[in-house]
Order: structure tokens, then sequence, then C-alpha cells
């Protein structure tokens, strides 16, 4: 398969190296040149323009958000130039609205499309570790079969309507943001109290929540690593992704609005490009603990 690659963000220059580890035939192209360079290097070729990306057999979208996915694939006409043999994989974070945007203007222009946000960090990308929820119908999820097989560990079919993977990859995400506000907030309280927070996490971990989740998020709150991968402003475009479908969808998310505000007044206070777990130092702070 000859692939396109757009969006070498840090996630998506892990995946496009990945994909090149692989063996594929990979042409790219980023807003800002460095990246694509370093894709050049490593064997991919670099497009002039996201237009010339329209022969490869699938195109690989990894943008940053609802604007740009507007700006280079809608706004621009991209879209409706792609041929019907060029498929496009989505596996970026989007909203809601915008993943049944995408869905109906593919649908109307006869274009192949599906939807795979993708579960983990910059590293899981580089080691094709990634978990992928995919939506779309199956002949159009057959194709991308090599691609998630190379890209992830493991991959879920969650149905024909590729808006489907969007809104799992939102609902998953607020519960991360759930996660790391209830963890932040049982740690003050018995830090508060005296108790050894590293302690009181092993506790957690050897008992009824011994899952990834708790683990790494807990370990992130005591030992906040130097280097974000994924930072608090991030976590709070996520909450806003929750918050804005649940009003599409008609689903009251009293909590999402109450973590909301809590990235918010974090933010205020300097968190915003520090690791999303930061967000349990910000509690931590709001308790008077160090």
């Amino acid at each position: 398969m000859n692939i396109g690659f757009i969006g070498l963000g840090q996630m998506g220059h892990n995946m496009a190296s990945r994909l090149l580890e692989r063996g594929y035939a990979l042409t790219v192209w980023n807003r800002s040149a460095a990246p694509a360079e370093d894709c050049r290097r490593r064997g991919a070729t670099v497009a002039a323009s996201p237009a010339a990306l329209s022969t490869c057999d699938a195109v690989i979208t990894m943008l940053a958000d609802d604007a740009a996915v507007d700006a280079v694939w809608i706004d621009s006409g991209l879209l409706q130039q792609m041929p019907a043999t060029t498929l496009h994989l989505n596996m970026a974070s989007v909203s809601l609205a915008m993943g049944r945007r995408l869905a109906a203007l593919h649908a109307t222009a006869g274009t192949p499309y599906v939807a795979a946000p993708v579960f983990g960090r910059p590293e899981a990308a580089a080691g094709g570790q990634l978990d992928i929820v995919a939506a779309g119908t199956a002949s159009n999820l057959a194709r991308c079969v090599p691609l998630f097989e190379a890209l992830g560990r493991r991959w879920f079919n969650v149905g024909s309507d590729p808006a489907c993977a969007n809104i799992v990859k939102i609902a998953r995400n607020f519960l991360l943001g759930s996660i790391i506000e209830s963890l932040g907030e049982a740690f003050a309280l018995v830090g508060k109290s005296g108790v050894d927070r590293a302690a009181f996490l092993d506790i957690l971990t050897s008992t009824s929540m011994n899952c990834p989740a708790y683990r790494n998020y807990g370990q992130f709150i005591l030992n906040e690593p130097a280097q974000p991968t994924f930072t608090l402003n991030l976590g709070l475009k996520d909450i806003d992704l929750a918050l804005k479908a649940g009003q599409d969808s008609g689903v009251p998310m009293p909590l999402a609005a109450l973590l909301q505000e809590q990235h918010r007044a974090a933010i205020a206070e300097g968190y915003g490009e520090r690791e999303w777990a930061a967000l349990g130092g910000f509690i931590a702070q709001q308790a008077g603990l160090k």
C-alpha cells in the first residue's frame, strides 16, 4: 500500500516512523517543515501540498483538532478532490459533531472513510503498541487492518458509523480525567491526615483498583514527568469535547462540568503545559499540601 500521512505532531510523527519501519511507502505532509524533513531522512516522500496525496491508496490524518481538520481536509476542498479509490483514515481525536460531519461529507462525495482514533502516548505509537478504536463499513475496515496491525497491539470494531469511534474516544478520555481528579482528591485527603501517598497508591492498586489507569496516573501525580507527553491543556480539550458531545446528544454530564472548572482553575495557576496528572498537584496545592 502507498500511504499518505497528514499531521506530524508527537503522535503523528511516531506513527509515521512506525509505518516506515514496517516497510510502507509513505508520503507525508505537515504544516511545519521540520517533522516532515525528519521523515524524509527515514525514507518518506515529502509532499508539497496535501493535494499531492490524492494518488495514495489511503491517507491517514492525525491533525490537532477540529479547526485543523476543517482547514486542511474540508475548507481546502481536498475531500472533494480525493478519488473514490483513496480511503481517508482519520486517527485523530475530533468532536462528535466533526466526526458526524466528516462521515456525511464522505458519504456525499462517494469516498471511503474510516474513523479510528487511538489510545496511547507517543512512546506507544513508536513501538506499534497503540489501542485503536475503529468504525466504518466492513469493506473499508478490511482495507485498514494491515495498518492497524502495524500501528497497534489491538484494534476494536465499534460499528459501521464512523462517528461511533469518535464518541468512544471522547467518553474514554472523559473517564481518564475523572480518574485523575478523584485520585488527586483522595491523595490530598489521606495526605492531609499524615498518610504516605505512595503507600496509599500501593493499597489502591493492590486491591480493587489494580488497573493501568490508576497505577500510571497515580505515579504521574506522585512523580510528575519532567517532559510531559500529554499536557493539562490537552486534557481540558478532551473534557470540552465530552461536554459538547453531551450537549449534542442530550446527555447531562455534571461531572464533566466540574472537571472543566477544575482544569480551568489549574491552568489559571500555571499548570497548563504540565503533565495532565499535574491536576493532582493543583488539588494538593489547594488543600495546603506541598
